[in-house]
C-alpha cells in the first residue's frame, strides 16, 4: 500500500482517525523513550539501512510515544512504503518487533515468520526481520 502516512489533519490513506484525550493515550502506553534514546535509535537504524539496503537510501524513521516507526522508499515505487514498528521496552536495545501488512494497513508483534527468533531485539534486529521481507537480502558489502 503505497503512501499510508500519518497527515497533520489525522488522516491516514484518506480515513479520519478517532482521537482519544490524551490522558486515555498516556495511560495505555508502557514506558517512553527519551530524547537522546530516540536520536540514538534513530541513527543506528539509518546507518544499518544505507549499510544493509543502500539501493533504499535513507530510512525514513519517526517517533510516536513508545513506538518508533521505519519507512523506506522500494524499488519502483514512489512513495515511502512503511516497513517496520518497534515498541519501546524499557531500555534503547529492547524493542517488540512489529511488521507493517499491507494487506490490512496495520503493523503486527505477531506476524514474523517463528525462524526469525524472537519478536524482541535491538532495533538492528528489527530492522534485519522486516527489511528482507520487503526488500530482500541485504546488499554484499
Amino acid at each position: 500500500m503505497d503512501g499510508v502516512r500519518d497527515t497533520p489533519n489525522g488522516h491516514i490513506a484518506g480515513h479520519r482517525l478517532r482521537r482519544r484525550g490524551a490522558g486515555a493515550i498516556r495511560a495505555d502506553c508502557g514506558a517512553l523513550p527519551d530524547p537522546q534514546t530516540r536520536s540514538a535509535v534513530t541513527q543506528w537504524i539509518i546507518a544499518h539501512v544505507t549499510r544493509g539496503w543502500p539501493r533504499l537510501g535513507e530510512p525514513i524513521v519517526r517517533h510516536r510515544g513508545q513506538f518508533c516507526y521505519v519507512s523506506a522508499v522500494l524499488p519502483g515505487h514512489r512513495e515511502p512504503t512503511p516497513i517496520l514498528r518497534l515498541r519501546y521496552q524499557g531500555s534503547a536495545d529492547r524493542w517488540a518487533i512489529g511488521i507493517y501488512l499491507a494487506s490490512t494497513g496495520q503493523y503486527t508483534e505477531s506476524e514474523l515468520p517463528a525462524s526469525f527468533g524472537p519478536t524482541t531485539g535491538t532495533p538492528e534486529e528489527g530492522v534485519d526481520d522486516t527489511f528482507v521481507l520487503y526488500a530482500g537480502p541485504e546488499s554484499d558489502r
